[in-house]
């Protein structure tokens, strides 16, 4: 078996935002012109941002969540100790 000793290239890693994909810059606009632009990119961008499940505010799955483990903590309890009189 022939063992490499040259090193291999590291590959490039991706770039999260290529130049092709970021905006151009506007010149040569007024400022009602600007803010027009501006509020029909927000407008636009917010279509992109559906995904906000960090203001989630239904806590309901942690009662629901707490009861499970309750339940199966419980049973394995229980197990524990009717495997403790089967066996002994």
């Amino acid at each position: 078996m022939t063992v490499m000793t040259a090193r291999q290239p590291r590959r490039p890693r991706r770039r999260v935002a290529p130049a092709a994909s970021l905006p151009r810059p506007v010149s040569g606009l007024d400022d009602a012109a600007m803010d027009a632009r501006s509020q029909l990119v927000r407008r636009s961008s917010d279509g992109l941002h559906h995904r906000q499940h960090h203001v989630n505010k239904d806590y309901s799955y942690v009662h629901r969540d707490l009861v499970t483990v309750a339940v199966v903590g419980s049973a394995v309890i229980g197990f524990i100790v009717a495997m403790s009189f089967v066996v002994g």
